[in-house]
C-alpha cells in the first residue's frame, strides 16, 4: 500500500526531496503527544486502548505522514494515513485505498461485510466519510476494515486489522476514529461510493508532442491562479465524481459526470495525482471570434500535483490521452520543468 513505483523512480532525481525517497521518523517520545500542524490533528500515545509504535513522514514538510498504532496483545494493529491532495475527495481516495486492499494476496480472499462501503460521521454532524470492515477466512487474522475521512484539503485514510471477527473489528475501528477527536471540516459533503460513468470519454489518436517554453509557462501560470483561488470562498459543486474506463495498474481515472475534455489520474492510494486537460494556450486560441484563423492546432496537457503542492509538467498530446497514456507519460518521460508556489523551473535539457 502507498507505493509509487515506476514512477517514483523517474521522478526521484528531479525532485530532490524524501517524498521520493524512503520516510523520514519524526522524532517524537513515546509518551507524548504529537500536532499535525496544518490540520491540527492530536496523534496521541494511546488512542482507543492503541498505543503509538512509530510516526513517519514521506515528505520535508508534513505533507504525507504515516502513524501506527498496536494493541498490548498484539492482536489489533492500525495504521494511519495523513495526506495532503490536489484532489481531497474521499470517494475517489477510498475507491483506490479498496482496490489496493482487495488486490493484496494477503486479502484476496476477504469477504466485506456488507454490500457496500459505509458512509459515516468521523467529525461534525455530516456523513462526509466512507468505511468498509472485511472477514478473512484463513490466517491468523480474522478481519481487516478501511476508513477515509476528509480534512479539508487533507484526507486521512485508516487500516485496521485485528484477530476478532470483522464485527468487533468494526466496533474497534469506531471507537478509534471517536479518539482521535478530528477537527471537523467546514467544507465536508456527504460522501457516496464511487460509480462508473455513465458514458466513456471520445479519446482521439493521441501523440506526445513537447510544448514549446511559452506554453509551458502559461500551464504553470495556471496551476499557480488555482493555489491562489483556494483562498477564496468557492461553492460546493453538486456534480458527483465517476471512475472513467477501467482501472490500470496502480492508477484509474476520475472525472466529474458531465466533464468531457480531461479527467484527474489518482497514483496508486498515495493523494498524487496527475491530470490531462485542454492546454492553457489552446483554451485561450479556442476563445478567439468566430472565422478567427486558429494560431496552431490543440493540445492536451499533462502535468502532476505532488502531496507537497509540487506541480510538474510533462509532454503534451495532440488529442485527449487515454489514462494508460498519461500514465506512461509520467512514468516514463523526464519532467519538462516544476512549480511550487510562485517558484517556476524549467529543464533546458528535457525541453531539447
Amino acid at each position: 500500500m502507498r507505493t509509487m513505483v515506476g514512477v517514483t523512480l523517474t521522478l526521484a532525481a528531479f525532485l530532490g526531496s524524501p517524498a521520493a525517497g524512503a520516510a523520514r521518523t519524526l522524532a517524537v517520545p513515546a509518551d507524548k503527544g504529537w500536532m499535525h500542524a496544518q490540520t491540527r490533528v492530536v496523534l496521541r500515545p494511546q488512542v482507543a486502548g492503541l498505543t503509538r509504535r512509530s510516526l513517519s513522514d514521506s515528505t520535508e514538510t508534513e505533507h504525507d505522514v504515516t502513524a501506527q498504532f498496536e494493541s498490548a496483545d498484539h492482536a489489533t494493529f492500525a495504521t494511519l494515513y495523513l495526506f495532503h491532495s490536489a484532489l481531497p475527495e474521499v470517494p475517489v481516495w477510498f475507491d483506490r485505498a479498496r482496490a489496493a486492499l482487495e488486490t493484496r494476496d494477503l486479502f484476496r480472499h476477504a469477504a466485506p461485510a456488507s454490500e457496500a462501503p459505509i458512509a459515516f460521521v468521523a467529525s461534525g454532524t455530516i456523513p462526509a466519510a466512507l468505511r468498509q470492515t472485511y472477514a478473512i477466512v484463513d490466517g491468523p487474522n480474522r478481519s481487516t476494515a478501511l476508513a477515509v475521512m476528509p480534512l479539508g484539503e487533507w484526507l486521512m485514510v485508516l487500516r485496521m486489522t485485528g484477530r476478532g471477527n470483522s464485527a468487533t473489528l468494526d466496533r474497534q475501528l469506531t471507537d478509534f476514529v471517536t479518539a482521535l477527536r478530528l477537527p471537523q471540516d467546514a467544507a465536508a459533503h456527504p460522501a457516496a461510493p464511487i460509480v462508473a460513468c455513465p458514458s466513456a470519454l471520445a479519446y482521439g489518436k493521441a501523440k506526445m508532442v513537447k510544448p514549446e517554453t511559452t506554453d509551458l509557462l502559461l500551464s504553470f501560470l495556471g496551476a499557480m491562479a488555482v493555489e491562489e483561488k483556494k483562498t477564496e470562498p468557492a461553492p460546493v459543486s453538486t456534480r458527483p465524481w465517476c471512475r472513467e474506463g477501467e482501472p490500470g495498474d496502480g492508477f484509474a481515472a476520475y472525472r466529474r459526470e458531465d466533464e468531457t475534455d480531461g479527467f484527474g489520474l489518482a497514483l496508486q492510494d498515495a493523494g498524487r495525482v496527475a491530470w490531462t486537460r485542454l492546454s492553457v494556450a489552446s483554451q485561450f486560441a479556442a476563445q478567439q471570434r468566430a472565422g478567427e484563423r486558429l494560431v496552431k492546432a490543440s493540445t492536451w496537457a499533462v502535468t502532476l500535483s505532488d502531496v507537497d503542492g509540487r506541480t510538474l509538467t510533462f509532454p503534451s498530446f495532440t488529442a485527449l490521452p487515454t489514462p494508460k497514456q498519461v500514465f506512461e507519460d509520467i512514468s516514463k518521460q523526464r519532467p519538462l520543468g516544476s512549480a511550487l508556489g510562485k517558484q517556476v523551473t524549467i529543464d533546458s535539457k528535457a525541453m531539447q
